[in-house]
């Protein structure tokens, strides 16, 4: 039996990532679900939300929104409509956007597209979401 999979990540701007791992847990639309070596054959719709991965040496996390994810062969394959290491996150800009969005949520206006801006937000809560990790996994570290 296969000790790894292969991990594709690929966003439509840009591959993100192809590594060798031992296992990912994805955020799919039903909940989490976790991915080993030698899983069946399975494509899942992704939310917003944490893909995370474990690789002999090492681990990752990316802020993903959505897509879907295929897995087949030992591959698994996500197709997401963004990815983002938590490096690649400002804090500080991400503060000021969930803001704004929840004080243009909070008027109503039907000027403003409500559904957009929550979307928006959701987006900006999960990378937020994702610094928090890191953040306290460094913390723990240093303990």
């Amino acid at each position: 039996m296969e000790k790894y999979l292969t991990l594709i990540i690929v966003t439509p701007e840009k591959p993100i990532l192809e590594e060798k791992v031992t296992s990912v847990v994805l955020p799919a639309s039903k909940g989490e679900m976790g991915v080993l070596p030698g899983h069946i054959p399975y494509v899942a719709q992704l939310e917003e939300g944490i893909l995370r991965y474990t690789a002999s040496n090492s681990k990752g996390e990316f802020a993903i929104m959505g897509g879907f994810a295929q897995v087949v062969d030992n591959t698994v394959s996500v197709f997401a409509e963004s990815a983002q290491l938590a490096t690649e996150i400002n804090a500080e800009v991400e503060r000021q956007k969930i803001q704004k969005l929840k004080d243009v949520i909070a008027l109503k206006d039907k000027t403003m597209d409500v559904e957009a801006a929550q979307a928006s937000l959701k987006e900006s809560l999960v990378r937020m979401r994702l610094l928090d990790r890191q953040y306290k996994q460094k913390r723990k570290k240093s303990l």
